[in-house]
């Protein structure tokens, strides 16, 4: 409900939403079942930028993985 009215509320004023988030198998189907399509990712970027591992869903995450939805 909250990514529908994001999208609802984006429309008409921007052309494009991007969110970024672990490799995990918890959010990766999330963001795509929202109609969000892989768009790049930053190597490393969580054990570069976090001072002790971030670890979702039994998996520790090192890439920031970004999706986009054209609006």
């Amino acid at each position: 409900m909250m990514v529908d009215f994001v999208r609802g509320h984006c429309r008409g004023r921007f052309s494009r939403l991007t969110v970024g988030t672990g490799d995990s198998p918890a959010t990766v189907p999330f963001y795509e079942r929202c109609g969000f399509v892989r768009s790049h990712a930053v190597k490393d970027f969580f054990t570069d930028n976090y001072d002790h591992p971030i670890v979702e869903a039994g998996v520790v995450l090192r890439d920031m993985i970004y999706f986009s939805m054209e609006l």
